[in-house]
């Protein structure tokens, strides 16, 4: 019976995270090795390090499943995902049985450390101006009377007693490489993505509900009504665009740097309006904002809501699309030496993992670049 590419997919994150059991390992193992391959075995000298065997592997394995590609299909989409790059890389090493090694390697030896993953960072910047710096081992905030984590401790150095009965605006922001949730007072949540900020009063209005965002950010909008049983509108304020719903799920995509504006409907409805227009969106549709002009689309929603879930996806996204998602989670300047290249890079990938994996997406499409660790930036120079 063949193996879900999810649930193949689930055990090399937990390889990668050091999670997997013996018997997920060897399922793992079993589905390496039924693709048409041999066992890997690897003779090495004691001279050879293991970094020049990772290299030697994975150039080998790359170029097998390249042969294996029909001639008319491009390149780039030879692998659906890039967590099978990373599964074919990580659980190659994992069943290698060297002649010289005795010792098994660990899992934290199989992936050099050059660049890592962003992960829970954030600033709470309250009404008197003070800025609070929140805690990294904290997924997020509930606010009310209080700001409180998720776990219920509070926010250190936040007194919002006078602030709650005269609401004032609160500003929480996540750097490069930041996510952060937040549950306002009303019960909506909402989860940041890196570099963005949203701004929100400590207290909502009786007859509105207003924030305003700036990059990108995931929305469960609780529905809330007045006493005379109306619901209560509540709205999303970005550049150009004005988002107006009443109870639902959506992304918004509003980066200051980017030209467009893209919201996209997971559940519900959404009204989307700029200067001239309004549109109301269907679950399954996004609203793209640019140039004075709002255009409808049918997507695939997981496309845009990926990072959500801790996850990079790749698919319906231009190169550069991809890269900026990449060079904010990563903090790096990415910088084209000879333009931007046309491929459009395809799959997932877990946000967990060091930019050295990632990047493998980038050799499946043969795209040459350098990775410049100490001053933070990737080059993209172009196609191979």
């Amino acid at each position: 019976m063949p193996i879900n590419t999810e649930y193949i997919e689930h055990l090399v994150f937990k390889f990668n995270t050091g999670n997997i059991s013996k018997e997920e390992l060897q399922v793992l193992t079993d589905w390496y090795n039924s693709h048409d391959d041999q066992q890997v075995v690897i003779p090495t000298k004691r001279n050879e390090s293991q970094e020049e065997v990772r290299s030697r592997v994975l150039a080998g394995l790359l170029a097998k499943v390249a042969d294996e590609q029909p001639k008319t299909i491009k390149r780039y989409p030879m692998i659906r995902w890039i967590a099978a790059a990373a599964a074919i890389f990580v659980v190659a090493l994992g069943t290698w049985t060297a002649i010289e090694y005795k010792e098994p390697v660990k899992v934290s030896e199989l992936v050099s450390t050059t660049i890592g993953p962003g992960g829970n960072k954030a600033t709470l910047t309250l009404a008197d101006g003070r800025t609070v710096e929140l805690s990294n081992v904290q997924a997020g905030i509930v606010a009310g009377k209080e700001i409180t984590y998720t776990n219920g401790v509070p926010v250190e150095n936040v007194d919002l007693d006078q602030t709650y009965n005269n609401p004032r605006l609160l500003i929480l922001q996540t750097p490069r490489g930041g996510t952060y949730k937040i549950t306002l007072e009303d019960g909506t949540q909402i989860w940041l993505n890196a570099a963005s900020t949203i701004k929100y009063p400590s207290r909502f209005a009786s007859d509105e509900r207003v924030v305003e965002l700036e990059g990108e950010a995931y929305f469960q909008v609780k529905t809330a009504y007045r006493k005379n049983g109306e619901k209560i509108p509540f709205k999303v304020i970005s550049k150009h665009q004005e988002v107006e719903v009443l109870g639902t799920q959506f992304n918004i995509n509003a980066y200051r740097e980017q030209l467009a504006i893209k919201t996209t409907l997971v559940e519900g409805r959404v009204a989307v309006s700029d200067k001239q227009d309004r549109i109301t969106l269907s679950p399954n549709q996004q609203a793209i904002v640019s140039a004075g002009k709002i255009k409808v689309k049918q997507v695939n929603v997981n496309d845009y809501i990926a990072w959500r879930d801790g996850k990079f996806g790749f698919d319906s996204k231009t190169f550069e699309e991809t890269m900026n998602e990449i060079g904010r989670w990563y903090d790096l300047d990415i910088i084209y030496e000879n333009g931007i290249p046309k491929e459009e890079l395809m799959g997932d990938a877990f946000r967990n993992q060091n930019i050295s994996l990632v990047l493998r997406l980038l050799d499946v499409a043969e795209i040459d670049y350098k990775l410049d660790v100490s001053r933070r930036k990737l080059i993209i120079k172009g196609k191979k």
